[in-house]
Protein backbone atom coordinates (compact mmCIF):
# COMPACT_ATOMS: atom_id res chain seq x y z
CA UNK A 1 0.00 0.00 0.00
CA UNK A 2 1.39 3.82 -0.85
CA UNK A 3 2.37 5.57 2.04
CA UNK A 4 2.02 9.19 0.71
CA UNK A 5 1.27 10.44 -2.65
CA UNK A 6 1.62 14.00 -3.68
CA UNK A 7 0.02 15.94 -6.04
CA UNK A 8 -2.34 19.12 -7.12
CA UNK A 9 -5.44 20.42 -6.41
CA UNK A 10 -7.74 21.62 -8.85
CA UNK A 11 -6.42 24.85 -8.48
CA UNK A 12 -2.92 23.43 -8.51
CA UNK A 13 -1.66 24.10 -4.80
CA UNK A 14 0.55 21.20 -4.18
CA UNK A 15 -0.85 18.61 -1.66
CA UNK A 16 1.08 15.68 0.33
CA UNK A 17 -1.27 12.64 1.15
CA UNK A 18 0.42 10.46 3.74
CA UNK A 19 -0.50 8.46 6.85
CA UNK A 20 -0.83 10.40 9.76
CA UNK A 21 1.68 9.47 12.64
CA UNK A 22 1.23 10.12 16.43
CA UNK A 23 3.77 13.51 16.26
CA UNK A 24 1.42 15.20 13.38
CA UNK A 25 -0.68 15.74 16.89
CA UNK A 26 0.61 19.60 17.34
CA UNK A 27 0.06 20.35 13.77
CA UNK A 28 -3.23 18.72 13.67
CA UNK A 29 -4.61 20.12 17.01
CA UNK A 30 -3.27 23.91 15.09
CA UNK A 31 -5.85 22.54 12.26
CA UNK A 32 -8.47 21.53 14.50
CA UNK A 33 -8.16 25.45 16.89
CA UNK A 34 -8.19 27.00 12.91
CA UNK A 35 -12.20 25.62 12.49
CA UNK A 36 -14.80 28.07 12.56
CA UNK A 37 -17.66 27.70 15.03
CA UNK A 38 -20.03 26.27 12.66
CA UNK A 39 -17.72 23.72 11.80
CA UNK A 40 -16.36 22.69 14.58
CA UNK A 41 -19.88 21.84 15.64
CA UNK A 42 -21.07 19.65 12.37
CA UNK A 43 -17.15 17.88 13.05
CA UNK A 44 -17.52 17.27 16.82
CA UNK A 45 -21.62 18.00 17.42
CA UNK A 46 -20.30 20.73 20.20
CA UNK A 47 -20.46 24.56 20.90
CA UNK A 48 -17.57 24.09 22.79
CA UNK A 49 -14.97 26.54 21.91
CA UNK A 50 -12.20 24.06 21.90
CA UNK A 51 -11.91 20.51 21.51
CA UNK A 52 -10.59 18.95 24.53
CA UNK A 53 -7.12 17.41 24.78
CA UNK A 54 -7.71 14.03 25.09
CA UNK A 55 -9.81 13.56 21.64
CA UNK A 56 -7.54 15.49 20.13
CA UNK A 57 -4.62 13.10 21.18
CA UNK A 58 -6.99 10.10 20.14
CA UNK A 59 -7.50 11.86 16.75
CA UNK A 60 -3.21 11.36 16.82
CA UNK A 61 -2.83 8.40 18.14
CA UNK A 62 -2.99 5.89 15.02
CA UNK A 63 -1.05 3.26 14.99
CA UNK A 64 -2.06 1.33 11.22
CA UNK A 65 -4.23 -1.08 12.78
CA UNK A 66 -6.88 -0.25 15.37
CA UNK A 67 -6.55 3.39 14.29
CA UNK A 68 -6.59 4.11 10.32
CA UNK A 69 -5.60 7.72 9.45
CA UNK A 70 -4.53 9.76 6.65
CA UNK A 71 -3.84 13.62 6.71
CA UNK A 72 -3.26 15.89 3.91
CA UNK A 73 -1.02 18.92 3.88
CA UNK A 74 -0.66 22.06 1.90
CA UNK A 75 2.79 21.95 0.50
CA UNK A 76 2.75 25.64 -0.56
CA UNK A 77 1.95 26.78 3.30
CA UNK A 78 5.71 27.69 4.84
CA UNK A 79 4.88 25.63 7.59
CA UNK A 80 3.30 22.41 5.23
CA UNK A 81 0.09 23.47 7.48
CA UNK A 82 -2.50 20.24 8.28
CA UNK A 83 -5.52 20.78 6.22
CA UNK A 84 -7.45 17.95 6.69
CA UNK A 85 -7.49 14.32 7.95
CA UNK A 86 -9.73 11.36 7.90
CA UNK A 87 -10.07 7.96 10.54
CA UNK A 88 -11.31 4.81 10.54
CA UNK A 89 -11.08 3.50 14.57
CA UNK A 90 -11.66 0.11 16.19
CA UNK A 91 -11.29 -1.11 20.17
CA UNK A 92 -10.70 -4.42 18.73
CA UNK A 93 -8.14 -5.79 16.01
CA UNK A 94 -10.78 -8.31 14.92
CA UNK A 95 -13.91 -6.27 14.20
CA UNK A 96 -14.61 -5.58 10.54
CA UNK A 97 -16.41 -2.19 11.56
CA UNK A 98 -14.59 0.61 12.73
CA UNK A 99 -15.95 4.20 13.19
CA UNK A 100 -15.22 6.68 10.55
CA UNK A 101 -14.73 10.43 10.48
CA UNK A 102 -13.19 13.13 8.78
CA UNK A 103 -12.59 17.12 9.24
CA UNK A 104 -11.26 19.81 6.86
CA UNK A 105 -10.37 23.49 7.71
CA UNK A 106 -12.75 26.08 6.23
CA UNK A 107 -10.66 27.35 3.65
CA UNK A 108 -10.36 23.92 2.07
CA UNK A 109 -14.14 22.89 2.34
CA UNK A 110 -15.78 21.54 -1.51
CA UNK A 111 -12.33 21.66 -2.83
CA UNK A 112 -11.95 17.69 -3.60
CA UNK A 113 -9.10 16.41 -1.46
CA UNK A 114 -12.18 14.68 1.44
CA UNK A 115 -12.59 11.87 -1.52
CA UNK A 116 -9.18 11.78 -1.78
CA UNK A 117 -8.31 10.80 1.45
CA UNK A 118 -11.27 8.47 1.87
CA UNK A 119 -10.30 6.15 -0.77
CA UNK A 120 -6.74 5.95 0.53
CA UNK A 121 -8.39 5.47 3.66
CA UNK A 122 -10.34 2.70 2.50
CA UNK A 123 -7.69 1.15 0.94
CA UNK A 124 -5.61 0.68 3.45
CA UNK A 125 -8.42 -0.06 5.82
CA UNK A 126 -8.85 -2.84 3.81
CA UNK A 127 -5.89 -4.16 3.95
CA UNK A 128 -6.17 -4.89 8.32
CA UNK A 129 -9.36 -6.52 7.95
CA UNK A 130 -11.99 -3.45 8.07
CA UNK A 131 -14.74 -3.87 6.23
CA UNK A 132 -17.43 -1.22 6.90
CA UNK A 133 -16.88 1.73 8.56
CA UNK A 134 -19.82 3.89 10.75
CA UNK A 135 -20.72 7.42 11.05
CA UNK A 136 -23.19 9.77 12.24
CA UNK A 137 -23.95 13.06 10.59
CA UNK A 138 -25.90 15.77 11.86
CA UNK A 139 -29.26 16.25 10.02
CA UNK A 140 -28.33 20.15 9.25
CA UNK A 141 -25.21 18.82 8.18
CA UNK A 142 -26.05 19.40 4.09
CA UNK A 143 -22.48 19.00 2.99
CA UNK A 144 -21.67 16.20 5.07
CA UNK A 145 -24.80 14.40 3.81
CA UNK A 146 -24.03 15.28 0.21
CA UNK A 147 -20.31 13.49 1.21
CA UNK A 148 -22.09 10.12 2.18
CA UNK A 149 -24.23 9.62 -0.81
CA UNK A 150 -20.82 10.59 -3.02
CA UNK A 151 -19.58 8.01 -1.42
CA UNK A 152 -22.06 4.99 -1.67
CA UNK A 153 -23.18 5.40 2.19
CA UNK A 154 -25.81 3.79 3.15
CA UNK A 155 -28.34 5.77 5.23
CA UNK A 156 -30.05 3.95 8.58
CA UNK A 157 -31.71 5.17 11.66
CA UNK A 158 -32.00 8.41 12.43
CA UNK A 159 -31.38 9.87 16.25
CA UNK A 160 -33.13 12.86 16.03
CA UNK A 161 -30.46 15.11 15.01
CA UNK A 162 -28.31 12.89 13.39
CA UNK A 163 -28.26 10.42 10.57
CA UNK A 164 -26.51 6.90 10.79
CA UNK A 165 -24.41 5.49 8.05
CA UNK A 166 -23.26 1.96 6.92
CA UNK A 167 -19.96 2.49 4.35
CA UNK A 168 -19.15 -0.75 3.07
CA UNK A 169 -15.56 -0.13 1.68
CA UNK A 170 -15.54 -1.96 -1.03
CA UNK A 171 -18.83 -0.20 -2.30
CA UNK A 172 -17.03 3.32 -1.89
CA UNK A 173 -13.98 2.17 -3.58
CA UNK A 174 -15.94 1.24 -6.64
CA UNK A 175 -17.87 4.33 -6.21
CA UNK A 176 -14.97 6.53 -6.37
CA UNK A 177 -13.04 4.52 -9.01
CA UNK A 178 -16.06 5.47 -11.41
CA UNK A 179 -15.96 9.38 -10.73
CA UNK A 180 -11.81 9.53 -11.06
CA UNK A 181 -12.10 11.81 -13.98
CA UNK A 182 -9.80 14.52 -12.21
CA UNK A 183 -6.70 14.28 -12.13
CA UNK A 184 -5.93 13.95 -8.78
CA UNK A 185 -8.37 10.86 -7.95
CA UNK A 186 -6.72 9.52 -10.75
CA UNK A 187 -3.34 9.53 -9.16
CA UNK A 188 -4.59 8.38 -6.25
CA UNK A 189 -6.40 5.02 -7.83
CA UNK A 190 -3.22 4.75 -9.55
CA UNK A 191 -1.22 4.77 -6.60
CA UNK A 192 -3.59 2.45 -4.31
CA UNK A 193 -3.33 -0.09 -7.77
CA UNK A 194 0.37 -0.09 -8.52
CA UNK A 195 1.48 1.10 -4.66
CA UNK A 196 3.96 3.35 -5.53
CA UNK A 197 4.14 6.39 -4.56
CA UNK A 198 3.06 9.66 -7.38
CA UNK A 199 5.24 12.62 -7.79
CA UNK A 200 3.70 15.65 -8.02
CA UNK A 201 1.85 16.30 -11.29
CA UNK A 202 2.58 19.06 -13.60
Amino acid sequence: MVSEIRLRAADGTPILLRRLVPTDEPALREAIESFSPQTRYMRFFSGAPHVPEHVIHRLADADGILHVAWVAIDESAPDHQVIGAVHAMRDDPKSPTADFAIGLIDPWHSRGISRLLIALLASEARQVGITRLTADVLYENKPGRALMKSIGAVSGATGGTSIHYNIELEATLSKLDTQKASAPMQSVFKAIDTGAAMPVAA
